[in-house]
Order: C-alpha cells, then structure tokens, then sequence
C-alpha cells in the first residue's frame, strides 16, 4: 500500500509551516512560589523543591540524570492520607486508602507537567511505588528514586524513628512522589532545623515483629518480610511453593487457605500491605498531635492496643530475632518465610548475610573479614553486637577469604539436594578461625 503524501503544494506549504515554528517561549527562571501554588491547584497537599546537584541527595543526582538528562530541579509532592483509615483494625480498609491516595497523588503530579509544559517546561513524574525496575543491574536498587531523600532535603519533613518521613503538620500520614523538571527555580528549600518525631517508641511498641529496636536500629529484612508478604520476595516465596507442590496437600502444608485467597486479593486489586502498624500509631505532626497530648492513656487504648491485640498471623524467617519478637505477642500466630538467595553474586552474598545476621549469636563476637568472589568484593565487620557489609577494602582484617567456587552462596545456605552438599572450597589468609566465628553470627 502507498503512503498517502497529498500534493505537492499541500506538502510544500506543510513544510513551510513546520519551518517558521519555533520552541514555546519558556522563563529562564521560576518562581518558586509560582511553583508551590501550581502544585496546590493541581492536587498535591505540599510540595517542596531541591536543585539537582546538592551534595545531600548523593546517588540521587546519578538516578534523576538517568531518567531524565535535562534535570535541573526535583519536586517533592505530597499527598495526605486518612488517618482514621489507617489506623483501622481493618487493612483492608488502611490499603484501599493507600491506593486510593496513591493514584491522586499521581494525578496531580500528571497536572504539575501540563501546567509546566504550557511555559515550555519539560519533565516526568517518577513512579510514586510501583512499578519499578525489575532488572535493575550494575548494584543498583529497583526503585527509580528514593522519595524519601528527596523529601527530607526539600523540608517537607525528616525520618522518624519508624522510618517514615513526618510532615511537620500532616504527620507521617503521607505520600510521596517526585517530579523531575528541567527549569530552575529562584530559590529552593532545604531540611527543616527540627525532627517533627517525638521519639514516643509507640512504633517500638506496636511492631509485630520487632523490626524498630528501642535503640533506634532497624530490622530492614524483618519488615520486607511480613508487611511486604504480598510483594517481592514474598510472591517469589509462594510461587516456588506452587511449582515445588505435587498435589494440593503438600502445597496447603505451607499456605493455608485465607493465606491463599489474600494472595488473589493483592493479585487483582493491588498489594496489600500486613501492617504498617508503624504509621498507624504515629502523634506527630501539627494537625495529629492534640489528642495525643490531651490523653496519651486514651491514645494509647483506643490507637495502639487495638492493632496490638488483633489476632492475626505474623511472618517471620525462622531462628531470626523477629521470630521471638513475634512470638512475645499473644494475639499472632508465627507463619514463617525464609528467603535465600541462591544465586551466587556478590550483592546476594551482602544480602543473605544481613539477612541471617543474629544480633543474639553476636554478643560480644568481633569479626572482620573480606570475601573475595570471582564477581566482587564483600567486607564483614561485626561488633558491639552489630554488622555493617560494603565492598570496599577494609584498613585491618582478621582473615580474607578466597573463593572461586562458582556456588559461593552456599557458604549461606547450603543447598537442600538429594545427596549431601559438597563444602566450598575457600582459601584463608590471616586468622583461620574468622571464618568460623563470622558464621557463627548466622541464624
């Protein structure tokens, strides 16, 4: 079939046209109070602003200049969510409001740009969760950007002890997103002078599996694992179990059949977070505050207790601290994930042995190792009960372990066969029992 290309004076004048067009007439600068209204009227409940290029954004600036080259300004956009919902014993009723508030957030952020692009301005507003990056490569995380960083450089809030970023006046019932546009701005924001968190630990308290520690440490892998049972790692879990399962009894042996029914659930209308109890009790924030001050026992009776005392199952690796946290509270039933990578590369050897790090089979241990793979580098410190994993070099070691074997990771976690796993075979240099007290640090 021809391509239909009109006359020749039609096509001439077209050609004409299209060569006196010139690029929309675009400021050099914007007002960032222009800016801040334009996000208002198109649905967000605050926004702030940041410069690509701030020091404090770190790798941040690397990801937004991937995404979008032209980046000159990152946009902060916020979306409030209903407390009341949240706080419900219901997580139903706590995700649909999450979803909900997710998709407005993404509309207004949709409304940002077309106002922007009618002075000329280009941009994209990155994913507020998901979808993201599922073959993310060369280490680097799947999510695009890290909202979180960007907000707290913006001033829309700092990191409370619950990991979620409090808004000086809606608390940490928030959304986030960010807006990537190619225009600066006159001046920008920066970092509130004060944490809005009381440091109150009812998060402490409320966590089913202990995952915030009174000391202000965080169980990254004890959260993944049971608020986000219905994302990542979780699916991968139950789909295994399918796969692996000969007949219906043996795959019910692990999945119950609520436990099944929840999973089509989160299939078909969003996943569903567990708990995210962290944020439910949270007071912080001007507009959440009063009734906590006025009556921290009524706070306490009707906000905390109720989501400590629903009976509900709790997912936990087994052998971990979470485990026991879990099994402290009366109202849960253990359920149990163990998740192993079992690929060997160097960023799932960092992984897994975070993972099974013991803060209980550490006490009073002191470690460090640096493991050479055919892929990389990983050093190990542990001490004062505590571990920190990287792949630089590290001044002093008790030992370096070499090895080549092409499945490492089971120096993790063995491998289940039918016929005994082989040892890997690793070279030592230094103190030959480093080894041995590093893995005796492991659930």
């Amino acid at each position: 079939m021809s391509i239909f290309r009109g006359t020749p004076e039609a096509e001439e004048a077209r050609r004409a046209h299209e060569a006196a067009l010139t690029d929309t007439p675009r400021p050099q600068e914007l007002s960032q109070d222009w800016l801040h209204r334009l996000c208002l009227e198109s649905g967000a409940d605050d926004a702030g602003f940041v410069e690509l290029g701030r020091p404090e954004l770190g790798e941040e600036n690397d990801h937004a200049r991937r995404l979008f080259p032209a980046t000159a300004t990152l946009i902060s956009l916020v979306a409030v969510t209903n407390r009341d919902a949240i706080r419900s014993v219901s997580r139903a009723t706590a995700n649909e409001t999450w979803h909900h508030e997710g998709d407005r957030l993404a509309h207004a952020a949709a409304a940002v740009l077309r106002g922007l692009a009618e002075k000329g301005v280009r941009g994209l507003a990155t994913s507020i969760g998901f979808p993201m990056d599922m073959h993310a490569s060369d280490g680097r995380n799947f999510w695009d950007i890290a909202h979180k960083t960007v907000a707290v450089e913006a001033g829309m809030g700092h990191m409370g002890v619950n990991r979620n970023v409090i808004h000086p006046r809606f608390g940490n019932f928030v959304l986030l997103d960010t807006v990537l546009i190619d225009a600066t701005l006159d001046h920008y924001g920066r970092p509130l002078d004060y944490n809005p968190c009381l440091g109150c630990n009812l998060c402490v308290a409320v966590c089913p599996v202990g995952a915030i520690h009174p000391d202000g440490e965080f169980d990254g892998f004890a959260c993944l694992n049971h608020n986000y049972r219905e994302f990542l790692f979780g699916f991968t879990d139950w789909v295994d179990t399918l796969a692996a399962s000969g007949d219906v009894s043996t795959y019910r042996a692990k999945f119950r059949e609520p436990e099944t029914l929840s999973w089509w659930q989160s299939l078909s209308f969003g996943p569903n977070y567990k708990s995210a109890y962290c944020q439910a009790v949270c007071p912080a924030g001007e507009d959440v505050i009063g009734p906590y001050l006025a009556d921290q026992k009524r706070w306490r009776d009707d906000v905390v207790l109720p989501l400590v005392h629903l009976k509900e199952p709790v997912y936990v690796a087994s052998g971990t601290p979470a485990e026991q946290a879990a099994k402290r509270k009366k109202a849960k039933h253990v359920r149990y994930i163990d998740f192993q990578p079992d690929v060997s590369t160097a960023a799932n050897f960092r992984l897994g042995i975070l993972h099974r790090f013991d803060r209980t089979r550490a006490a009073g241990a002191a470690v460090r190792i640096e493991f050479e793979f055919p892929d990389g580098r990983v050093s190990v410190v542990i001490e004062n009960d505590r571990i920190s994993v990287s792949t630089e070099p590290l001044a002093e070691s008790d030992a370096v372990v070499t090895c080549g074997d092409q499945h490492y990771i089971r120096l993790l976690h063995p491998q289940p066969t039918d016929v005994p796993d082989p040892a890997v075979p690793v070279k030592t240099s230094g103190d030959p029992s480093a080894l041995t007290r590093l893995l005796g640090c492991l659930t």
